[in-house]
């Protein structure tokens, strides 16, 4: 893949397949709206905390707002990710933990800031980033939304779904407003959860989120690929370059850690080797049970044949 130099106004998600001049052409832009959507549990907020620690490795100042975690809960999987260690050990590690950000040396500023959920508007975010501005002189250069499905739109509706759209519209007028780029993370409907690549059929309440964001991003993880480690990353929509692609994905989600494992692959190819692959299991699985099965009535045959009952 070609890269291009770093270029001040946009932020990289430090993921060099997706930053690749023609893909995202070296990462999310100012004013623009990207949204990671996965079902529960497959990884949304953990590449939220991707995207953000890789921003402060570049020197950038990442604002992150919770709307389900507990700042601390995000603060420790923050420290997981820059230190190599689980989450589950920060707390105990404390004094290797403090080496370790000795050593990684200057990073850009990290503020995280948890709302309940279904309660922040996007003017209970632009008041809280006036605060920052006056109160810490911290000025975000990128903003990480976990996530915009349980915020509150700013107008009620009788409909759930013109809610949500106003909800992500709004989301990006701030981001525009700002000068500066805002993820955001989408909940799937259930039926993607036992999707290999999830599409935008699959999002969930209002498509009308997907005619707002800029750049789309997907992650499924079947129960297969839970206990492996491993993920699909597929981009739906990109507006400014090569949508349609897939990479297959680690996903260390003790550390809040994806790397990409190799280039985009064919989506036919890769759906035909996945079927092949499930007759095969499907194959040995029948086997299995035939061979139960034949040495059952083997046993029952000597029974038989011994005059037992």
């Amino acid at each position: 893949a070609r890269f291009v130099k770093e270029d001040r106004s946009t932020i990289a998600t430090g993921l060099p397949a997706l930053d690749a001049r023609e893909i995202m052409n070296g990462g999310l832009g100012r004013g623009e709206l990207g949204c990671v959507m996965a079902p529960s549990s497959a990884g949304k907020s953990h590449f939220l905390v991707q995207l953000g620690a890789n921003a402060m490795r570049a020197g950038r100042n990442v604002l992150h707002y919770t709307f389900e975690l507990r700042e601390n809960k995000v603060g420790i999987r923050y420290d997981a990710n820059f230190c190599g260690i689980s989450a589950t050990d920060v707390m105990d590690e404390k004094e290797f933990v403090s080496d370790q950000y000795k050593k990684i040396g200057t990073l850009g500023r990290l503020i995280i800031k948890e709302y309940p959920t279904n309660t922040a508007t996007i003017n209970t975010l632009r008041a809280h980033i006036e605060k920052l501005a006056i109160t810490k002189s911290f000025r975000p250069d990128v903003i990480l939304v976990d996530y915009a499905d349980i915020m509150r739109s700013t107008r009620l509706f009788n409909s759930p779904r013109h809610e949500m759209k106003l909800i992500y519209e709004e989301l990006r007028g701030l981001a525009m407003e700002l000068g500066i780029p805002i993820w955001t993370a989408s909940q799937t409907n259930r039926d993607s959860t036992e999707s290999d690549v999830i599409g935008l059929d699959k999002i969930s309440e209002s498509f009308g989120k997907v005619m707002v964001c800029d750049f789309i991003i997907s992650i499924s993880r079947k129960p297969m690929q839970k206990a492996k480690g491993l993920c699909n990353l597929f981009i739906p929509k990109n507006r400014l370059g090569k949508d349609g692609l897939l990479f297959p994905a680690k996903l260390d989600a003790s550390k809040s850690i994806f790397e990409i494992l190799d280039a985009n692959v064919d989506i036919e190819e890769f759906q035909k080797t996945n079927d092949n692959d499930m007759k095969k299991l499907l194959r040995e699985k029948w086997n299995e049970v035939s061979e139960e099965h034949l040495i059952e009535l083997r046993n029952v045959n000597k029974a038989v044949n011994s005059g037992e009952e």
